[in-house]
């Protein structure tokens, strides 16, 4: 190959790795151990999330001492941003508690939204294997 096609192949070479993203968006699925500072004291809660895209959804159960039901909704995973709705059920009494998170790999911080209590901070982190 002469000179002049061997530079021309790397220059296209250079201008596809260019134009191609750097890296694929990361995945927030799997298993999440997360820790509320939640106004009532430190509140436990596991979140398995699984993601299509850019929409995300999951369950979760509080670590709490009485039965209570969850559900999530409204999940979405973009630019880093983690944000979904945690609908929890207390004795056929519902509240909607609204969560936004950075995610960075295996960990995220955020804040979660609480009806009539204000925001608290959280954490959380990838378990192993999920």
């Amino acid at each position: 190959m002469s000179g002049l096609a061997r530079g021309f192949c790397l220059s296209l070479t250079v201008l596809a790795l260019a134009a191609s993203p750097a890296t694929a968006q990361q995945s927030v699925a799997g298993t999440w151990m997360f820790i509320m500072n939640a106004p009532q004291g430190v509140v436990e809660m596991t979140v398995v999330f699984e993601q299509h895209g850019t929409e995300v959804t999951g369950s979760a159960e509080l670590e709490l001492d009485f039965p209570m039901a969850t559900e999530i909704s409204d999940g979405l995973f973009e630019d880093g941003t983690l944000s979904f709705l945690l609908h929890v059920g207390v004795e056929d009494q519902w509240f909607t508690v609204e969560m936004e998170a950075e995610v960075d790999g295996d960990e995220m911080t955020g804040e979660a939204y609480l009806p009539e209590m204000g925001a608290s901070s959280f954490t959380a982190k990838r378990s192993e294997g999920g």
